[in-house]
């Protein structure tokens, strides 16, 4: 293999919890419906052990814990941002477990989350969107490779 492979080009978004796939249009926030942010899908949550979709560095940890940017080893920029207005809850029911300007590995735990708490907040939704900056998207191209409820771990997307 050369020194650059076309797989060295890819970049693999695996689930970052056991979930169910969304297309980012049907969540219920017209910043992430629209693509104000960047694209990329949603997904809806059925643990509450999120761990990183992608290896690299995380550039954003919110001290609320409902939300992680991470720039990728290939330049690629997302950002899971975990349910809808849970920035509002302060930190309840999230217990985070990295720090801005960690590295991490691609399934490295980020935070465990009480799903029971959100929902007992009365957050208006679980939808987790996972969005890829445009900036750092260049000519890249992602491709939605699973539907439906899926395991943490799998391959979700591809980004070429």
């Amino acid at each position: 293999m050369g020194l650059f492979s076309k797989k060295s080009k890819e970049l693999e978004i695996i689930a970052p919890v056991d979930s169910e796939i969304i297309a980012l249009d049907k969540v219920e926030d017209e910043v992430f419906s629209q693509k104000m942010l960047g694209d990329g899908l949603a997904i809806k949550p059925s643990a509450g052990n999120f761990v990183a979709p992608v290896a690299g560095k995380l550039i954003t940890v919110f001290p609320t814990g409902h939300a992680y940017g991470i720039k990728s080893n290939i330049g690629v920029e997302m950002l899971l941002h975990i349910g809808m207005d849970t920035v509002s809850l302060d930190g309840k029911g999230f217990d985070i477990k990295v720090k801005q300007d960690d590295n991490v590995k691609q399934g490295d735990l980020l935070c465990e989350v009480d799903l029971a708490v959100l929902k007992a907040e009365k957050v208006p939704s679980l939808y987790t969107p996972i969005v890829f900056t445009p900036e750092t998207m260049s000519s890249r191209t992602i491709t939605i490779v699973k539907e439906g409820k899926v395991k943490q771990g799998e391959v979700i997307a591809i980004i070429k």
